[in-house]
């Protein structure tokens, strides 16, 4: 049985390994002993290996990179130097054997002007470039692939709660989410199919008004709906999800006004 590797193992990484636990061996990542003992029984029950690894702490870097697929995970804000971080990481010699990589990104690299996003958006390169650029610019040569994702959402994770009670002055305003549960679909259609390399955005492709799904949100918490205010020009900055869904994938949660339907 082949062996998949995530760093990072949180609201994210966490139900990847259950997903993928039945076709592989699992290693797994986690930031500091009280994250590890927080999940330890799962992890013995599971039979997972897990390993201590930040960025002060490389010790089981080596183990975490024998693998066959690995899977980064890191939100730049939990480390003390994100760059210098993933530097290490890909500057092990390990690195070179490992048949796929995945890359987890933002679609936050994206300016924030009315625009339809592609993957082929030139990003300037100037001393503003937001971390997550430079973070993509530094793995690129050694990834496979790139996902620059869009809000997660789905299960116990829904935005609209903190704008209860709220103006929203832009509420005609489109939203770009993404489904957890999707993005785990797309690693595991990336792994059991020859797409090429690169980076693909992954987004919900109904994209809903802020007033659509922020007051869906409330209700279903019973919070108070945000109060809503109408601008004339409202920014509708839209990430297209083409790209991917031309490899042959398929969104099992289209609509983010769905994403809580049981």
């Amino acid at each position: 049985m082949k062996t998949f590797s995530i760093l990072g193992l949180g609201w994210l990484g966490y139900p990847l390994s259950k997903k993928l636990e039945s076709k592989f061996n699992i290693k797994c990542s986690i930031r500091n002993e009280q994250k590890l003992n927080e999940i330890k029984d799962d992890i013995k029950k599971e039979k997972y290996e897990a390993f201590i690894l930040n960025e002060n702490n490389l010790t089981n870097l080596d183990k975490l990179l024998d693998t066959n697929y690995l899977f980064i995970n890191f939100p730049p804000s939990k480390s003390e130097d994100y760059l210098e971080f993933l530097s290490k990481i890909y500057n092990h010699p390990k690195i070179k054997y490992i048949e796929k990589i995945f890359f987890v990104s933002s679609t936050s690299v994206y300016p924030n002007i009315n625009m339809n996003f592609t993957e082929d958006f030139i990003i300037e390169d100037d001393s503003k470039k937001k971390i997550v650029i430079l973070a993509e610019n530094l793995v690129k040569q050694k990834t496979n692939y790139i996902l620059r994702l869009s809000g997660l959402s789905g299960y116990n994770r829904m935005p609209g709660k903190f704008f209860s009670g709220k103006i929203l002055s832009d509420s005609s305003a489109i939203v770009n989410f993404v489904h957890k549960d999707d993005v785990i679909n797309v690693v595991e259609f990336f792994i059991e199919n020859e797409i090429h390399d690169g980076i693909f955005n992954v987004c919900a492709p109904i994209h809903p008004t802020k007033k659509e799904l922020y007051s869906l949100h409330c209700r279903i918490l019973n919070l108070q709906l945000p109060i809503f205010e109408n601008k004339n020009n409202v920014l509708n900055r839209k990430i297209s999800t083409e790209k991917l869904l031309e490899t042959g994938f398929r969104y099992e949660y289209t609509n983010p006004m769905d994403f809580f339907k049981n």
